[in-house]
């Protein structure tokens, strides 16, 4: 009698959270299914198990990978640049990209009938207003100015992430960069 070993493919969670965004980007989070996760990874039900206790979990987890990734890790890239010229163009470079906006609207959308991700969206959306005020304090030296510049921003590319089509690429940095003149003009 022979036994025959399978190998089965073992994934990260960074892998899960890939596939997540991906399903995500496509389907909003209604599509955030084991079932349409384990089928996309090609992997059974026990390989997410394996690392996550339920959907929720899995959920609050990639909730906190979007942050870590989409938040915290431009802020960190960004904040390496002291020049506001500089900063600015690494926000851009590393916020300005198709797929982000596409998972920017889905979870925004979560975050409208979810309190977890509500949750998660309203500190996320904090932390990155806390850094434009920063930013933007560096473009000004007045923090009242800096936050208004700030929540203008802010407000402006979520909106050019809404409508449909989105703004985005080039036109959108095209049009920060008139928004920053305007800025300029009001100092």
């Amino acid at each position: 009698m022979h036994i025959i070993y399978i190998k089965m493919k073992r994934l990260t969670k960074e892998q899960w959270f890939k596939e997540g965004m991906k399903v995500l980007e496509a389907h909003g989070s209604a599509g955030l299914t084991i079932d349409e996760l384990t089928k996309r990874l090609n992997v059974t039900k026990g390989s997410f198990y394996h690392h996550f206790k339920n959907r929720i979990t899995f959920s609050e987890e990639l909730l906190g990978y979007w942050e870590q990734q989409m938040t915290l890790g431009i802020i960190n890239a960004s904040r390496r640049v002291v020049d506001f010229d500089e900063r600015n163009k690494k926000i851009m470079d590393l916020s300005n990209k198709p797929s982000t906006y596409k998972r920017e609207v889905a979870i925004r959308a979560w975050a409208l009938r979810d309190p977890v991700a509500r949750a998660f969206q309203k500190r996320i959306d904090k932390q990155r207003l806390s850094f434009l005020t920063d930013l933007y304090d560096m473009f000004t030296k007045e923090k009242e100015q800096a936050e208004l510049m700030a929540h203008i921003r802010y407000c402006f590319v979520i909106g050019a992430q809404q409508i449909i089509p989105s703004i985005k690429g080039k036109k959108l940095q095209f049009l920060l960069s008139e928004l920053n003149h305007f800025f300029e003009q009001s100092k």
